[in-house]
């Protein structure tokens, strides 16, 4: 788990630095106030449902597999409120977090998946 804090924290700075370097370079005038906010919001979901996942997979794996998609559909349920709740809001800048939304969405899948992967190997070893 410590080594998933250090890779998950590493990688949330650095796509806050990136969405630093672009929103004040490139593409300033679409950015949200609530950008940060939404990058602290998947960085505890992911490290909550990771560690949550972890304790499955250490007491029962057929249980982890069994789990893994339901937990899946339930963290794109919440998502999809957060972004239903927010386009309610402002719509007028809905595309705008949408396009956020979404690749935070696919780096933070990409992580959690892969570190995923590493555990439910190294159990079936």
């Amino acid at each position: 788990m410590k080594s998933f804090i250090i890779k998950l924290t590493v990688i949330t700075l650095a796509i806050a630095l990136i969405g630093w370097l672009v929103f004040s370079f490139l593409f300033p005038q679409y950015y949200l106030p609530v950008l940060p906010f939404l990058l602290i919001f998947f960085y505890a979901t992911t490290l909550l449902i990771h560690a949550y996942q972890l304790v499955l997979a250490k007491k029962d794996i057929g249980k982890f597999a069994r789990s893994n998609m339901l937990i899946t559909f339930f963290k794109l349920i919440l998502y999809s409120v957060v972004t239903v709740i927010y386009i309610a809001f402002d719509k007028e800048n809905a595309i705008i977090f949408v396009v956020c939304l979404m690749l935070l969405y696919l780096v933070f899948t990409f992580v959690e998946v892969n570190e995923i992967t590493k555990i439910s190997r190294s159990n079936k070893e």
